[in-house]
């Protein structure tokens, strides 16, 4: 007996080693992108800080002083073309514009500002990070911070008050084809209306010099359950639905498989990762799991649907039936369209997301 127990003493640190196993965590990347896939002023004003936070902010490491430093240029690059959108684009077309079209420009740029000012708060705090590890000196970054982030919390006051108006961006998207109706406003005869449709993708690439093309992200780099509840549907758009040409039937199939697996990314964390760890976890800790679910759901069902409709819209175009595509999107809305309520019955409830 006492042999045994020796034995045993000697192995359990060995067996224990082998029973608990840790998962290889990928490292963080923030891929590069232009400024038409992810550009937030297309659809309406309202929601320009929930997207904001999707493209620069959601999927960043708690410990931002670990962002490598390809990753803080890649932000940095896409902080200046928002820049250069407001200045290049959004101020020239906005005064040549009247009317209704002037004012969803205006609704577009303040969202873009928002997006922008994201960006520049975001990068700060990383340089404010990276220099706290390194025993440097803080207090110019410190004080760059509290200026942008008051433009910031401007910015977004403005955005709020123009909920739900109409906002136009300036590149990619709708854009090409709203461009071609405000400098055709007087022809509005179903044969214009049919050309503006036959020409989108072209107008599309035109506006932003390069066809479009949707980047494979890992689900770190776009998940969107860190924070908190209640705005899940504009930041699932702002992954899945912003930046997208008008005409889907466009869509390259890359950019439709890229769009495919990053949904079954956000499938896998519900079935692999939160499902097991609400079980685990209790009290707060399953409750804010529990939220990040819901808007891990909402982010998957959001990639379903657009999935569907870019096949629809192929399948349309290629004269094929689209009976069975249809009844799927009625499906799936459906389900999305309930996960929305939840998540938004979860207005300000902390949010835990899995990776």
């Amino acid at each position: 007996m006492a042999r045994f127990a020796l034995l045993f003493a000697l192995l359990a640190p060995a067996l224990t080693s082998f029973a608990a196993p840790v998962p290889a965590k990928r490292a963080f990347s923030f891929a590069l992108q232009s400024y038409d896939q992810f550009q937030i002023s297309d659809g309406v004003g309202g929601t320009a800080e929930a997207e904001a936070n999707a493209v620069f902010v959601n999927g960043f490491p708690s410990d931002l002083s670990t962002v490598d430093a390809t990753s803080l240029d890649n932000l940095g690059t896409m902080r200046e073309a928002a820049e250069s959108a407001e200045t290049d684009q959004f101020d020239p077309e906005i005064d040549a514009a009247s009317g209704a079209a002037a004012d969803a420009l205006q609704v577009g740029k303040i969202k873009n500002k928002v997006l922008k000012l994201t960006g520049e708060v975001q990068q700060i705090k990383i340089k404010i990070a990276i220099a706290q590890a390194a025993g440097s000196d803080t207090s110019d970054l410190e004080d760059s911070l509290t200026t942008e982030q008051t433009k910031l919390t401007t910015n977004i006051a403005l955005d709020v008050k123009n909920k739900g108006l109409t906002s136009q961006g300036v590149t990619g998207g709708s854009t090409a084809a709203a461009a071609t109706t405000t400098q055709a406003a007087a022809a509005t005869s179903t044969e214009a209306a049919a050309t503006d449709k036959d020409t989108a993708a072209a107008e599309d690439v035109a506006s932003t010099g390069a066809a479009f093309s949707f980047a494979l992200l890992d689900y770190s780099q776009f998940q969107i359950s860190d924070g908190e509840g209640g705005n899940a549907e504009a930041e699932a758009n702002a992954v899945f639905v912003t930046g997208f040409p008008t005409d889907l039937s466009t869509v390259d199939a890359t950019s439709l498989s890229n769009l495919q697996t990053m949904r079954e990314a956000a499938e896998s964390a519900e079935t692999d990762q939160f499902d097991p760890e609400i079980d685990a976890a209790s009290g707060a800790a399953a409750d804010a799991l529990q939220v990040g679910k819901i808007k891990n759901k909402v982010l998957k069902l959001t990639g379903e649907v657009q999935g569907l409709k870019i096949q629809l819209a192929q399948a349309q175009a290629a004269g094929k039936s689209t009976t069975s595509i249809q009844s799927q999107i009625t499906a799936e809305q459906t389900k999305l369209t309930t996960n929305i309520a939840l998540d938004v019955k979860n207005k300000g409830a902390a949010s835990q997301g899995v990776a």
